[in-house]
């Protein structure tokens, strides 16, 4: 492994890329309208022109990170000089206005209450700051889905071995044919002991997405908190976290929600948030009847970044948050059944249903080791791809069918 990592940064290093196109944000002063047709391609290959990629690049990675359209980088560009001009206190004092703005925003975006909404800087730290500041007790059970991220298993394990509380993990059928077989698993392992359900809501390792409203509302009947991890689908689902019903909610802005970069949400329902206990205390901070202002308080912070948030949303409501999700959908759909039809030696690790999935789809090439394909889909063919439960492809609204057929063939020939 280290000798291919070693020999794909020499690649990296020794690749010309003296014929990139020149980002041109072309179509930046043109006025930004929702699609009035799904299927007009046109559109859609006129809305990738709102992004700095290059022609002869696409980026098929949103589950990992997103380029930010034309006014999100733009409003970053500008309060980053405007900050480097005037570092005074005295300044700097318009980013807390910026940051109300931004919470606020965000809040009435994903469905919840300013006060229970927190900005922190990635899906992990608002993760962990559950995970470290709820006070569980030996005896106590968390159950999480063996598909969690890192930052909702790793993290819970490594609490549970130092406070005592029992870990039980779940699995779920690799092509659920009802929700009932996602729902189960979860009720069937609840005892007297269990206090909190923890969950991707879409799975980064297989694009699997859960019921997630059907699972939180089942566990509050019963008592039970839950934690939805939401790196995967804040910006590619339509949110309502009121609606969802659960306890903790955690994500990214800069995956689906195409934001600024080093940008979390933390979401606390208001009646436990005198339960999670501060991780982090920074200089400033008091006690407070906020979760930003009790939460993430955490010193110095690249404050242009969270002051752009109000522009990567406004950007989402412009489109239409349910034609982003209908457009992703017709995206994966298409990319599903092209790769059925040219590449049918690929063996599917994402649902094929687009009931059980989310803007993921991760396939294995027989015989291909996965960083090598994706290395190769890069280097020869300009495709942003994952090594990530298999060859992941995240295809979000800058991408058309045009780059679906476009990477479909190179799938096939790089599996060949």
């Amino acid at each position: 492994m280290v000798t291919h990592r070693r020999k794909f940064l020499e690649q990296l290093l020794a690749a010309s890329f003296t014929g990139l196109a020149i980002p041109s944000f072309a179509n930046a002063g043109e006025q930004l309208l929702p699609p009035d047709n799904l299927s007009d391609e046109q559109y859609w290959e006129n809305l990738k022109k709102q992004f700095a990629v290059p022609s002869n690049l696409i980026m098929m990675n949103a589950a990992n990170l997103c380029p930010s359209p034309h006014s999100v980088h733009e409003r970053i560009i500008e309060l980053t000089k405007a900050l480097n001009q005037d570092v005074s206190f005295q300044y700097r004092s318009v980013f807390a206005t910026f940051r109300k703005k931004s919470i606020a925003t965000l809040a009435q975006f994903v469905g919840a209450d300013e006060s229970e909404v927190g900005i922190t800087r990635n899906t992990s730290e608002s993760n962990c700051m559950i995970v470290h500041g709820l006070d569980l007790k030996p005896g106590d059970e968390v159950i999480l889905w063996e598909q969690n991220h890192p930052s909702n298993k790793d993290a819970w394990m490594s609490q549970a071995k130092r406070i005592g509380f029992v870990i039980k993990k779940i699995s779920l059928p690799a092509q659920p044919n009802s929700t009932k077989e996602l729902m189960e698993p979860f009720s069937n392992a609840i005892t007297a002991n269990t206090k909190l359900i923890a969950f991707s809501h879409v799975s980064n390792t297989s694009g699997m997405a859960l019921p997630a409203k059907d699972i939180c509302w089942m566990a509050k009947a019963r008592g039970i908190m839950t934690l939805v991890d939401g790196a995967q689908s804040l910006g590619s689902m339509n949110i309502d976290l009121h609606d969802m019903g659960c306890t903790f909610y955690a994500a990214s802005t800069h995956k689906w929600l195409m934001g600024p970069f080093e940008n979390g949400v933390i979401y606390i329902q208001k009646d436990y948030f005198g339960r999670i206990s501060p991780a982090v205390i920074g200089g400033g901070w008091k006690e407070a009847t906020t979760v930003d202002a009790q939460l993430c308080v955490l010193g110095q912070r690249n404050e242009p970044s969270p002051a752009a948030l109000p522009e990567a949303l406004a950007f989402h409501e412009t489109l239409g948050r349910r034609n982003i999700e209908k457009r992703i959908v017709q995206l994966t759909t298409y990319l599903k059944e092209q790769i059925k039809s040219k590449v049918p030696q690929a063996v599917f690790v994402t649902p094929l249903s687009p009931d059980f999935s989310g803007g993921i789809v991760v396939i294995n090439l027989p015989g291909k080791e996965i960083h090598e394909v994706t290395d190769k889909l890069y280097h020869k063919y300009g495709i942003a791809t994952a090594p990530s439960g298999g060859i992941r492809l995240s295809p979000h609204v800058y991408n058309t069918m045009k780059d679906i057929d476009f990477t479909v063939k190179a799938i096939g020939e790089v599996g060949a």
